[in-house]
């Protein structure tokens, strides 16, 4: 598949507007007509519902979204990764997964600390899904990982957190939702609204702490398994979820708006790694996280 072609057809579904994809993609119009119709007959389906008033994703354009946004993550993660293996070759690793994967300054500050205290480290940085978060690290696919307790105690049973700092709530709302202008929100107003579903298996302590709610209203829309993937939802007017502000500046999608939520208790972000880690390694992951909370 040609990921020029996907690239294309992400940027005019999250705009929703042929003209502005094909300014941000630097290219003419009719150059990303034609990707989008190239596309679309590879699929054997149409993506887009054309009109002149307005363009609209389709039933197959909205489902093809969310594995068109991880393909293309997956297509940079495996370029970041053989350049870097060909670079790196010989030297011990660290694979270090977020929940989110863009990359923020504090994030990307522990990754130059690990470099600047470990240099023979060749140290990189995965997004993961939210039922994958904590299991990487049991069955040793990433080495440390940034988490957001509490969590049930048998999912962290063998990992030690870490807490490297606090961040307030915000909530993430469609940008046409009445709420979206307001200065700030609380945590009764989300009674009233529904939430995104999220895909089976995530930890039930940590999915209740995202909530803030006892009993949420849960969307009827297909569940999603990322941050990229809740936050399209909520785009797309599938609902709203309540977000550790860190994510918000990371992760924006065009079509979300994020509102303070004034009464929240304040999430915690944690560096995790395996307690059976040597001392030495141990030693390096506190120190960094203890700077980084700084």
């Amino acid at each position: 598949m040609d990921l020029d072609r996907v690239r294309a057809f992400v940027l005019t579904a999250e705009y929703l507007n042929f003209t502005r994809a094909a300014d941000e993609l630097g290219v003419a119009q009719p150059s990303l007509s034609a990707r989008i119709r190239g596309l679309e007959q590879e699929l054997g389906v149409a993506l887009f519902s054309r009109s002149k008033r307005q363009v609209e994703l389709t039933a197959a354009g909205s489902e093809f979204l969310g594995h068109a946004r991880r393909l293309l993550v997956s297509a940079d993660e495996a370029i970041v990764a053989t350049v870097e293996a060909a670079r790196e070759h010989g030297r011990e690793r660290m694979v270090v997964t977020t929940l989110a994967a863009g990359v923020d300054e504090l994030k990307a500050g522990i990754v130059m600390a690990i470099h600047r205290l470990a240099p023979a480290l060749a140290v990189s940085l995965t997004g993961v899904g939210f039922a994958e978060h904590c299991r990487v690290l049991r069955d040793r696919t990433a080495d440390a990982a940034f988490l957001w307790p509490p969590y049930t105690p048998s999912v962290t049973a063998g990992l030690h957190l870490e807490p490297v700092r606090e961040f307030p709530r915000v909530l993430a709302l469609p940008a046409a939702h009445p709420l979206a202008a307001a200065p700030h929100v609380t945590t009764a107003d989300l009674t009233g609204l529904t939430q995104v579903a999220l895909v089976d298996d995530v930890d039930p302590t940590f999915v209740a702490s995202w909530r803030l709610t006892t009993d949420p209203n849960i969307s009827a829309a297909r569940p999603v398994a990322t941050v990229a993937d809740m936050l399209a939802a909520v785009a797309a007017g599938a609902g709203c979820c309540p977000v550790p502000a860190l994510l918000a500046r990371t992760a924006t999608v065009p079509g979300v708006a994020f509102v303070p939520l004034s009464d929240a208790p304040p999430a915690t972000l944690a560096l995790a790694w395996r307690q059976d880690v040597g001392p030495s390694r141990h030693a390096l992951l506190t120190q960094v996280a203890h700077a980084a909370g700084l």
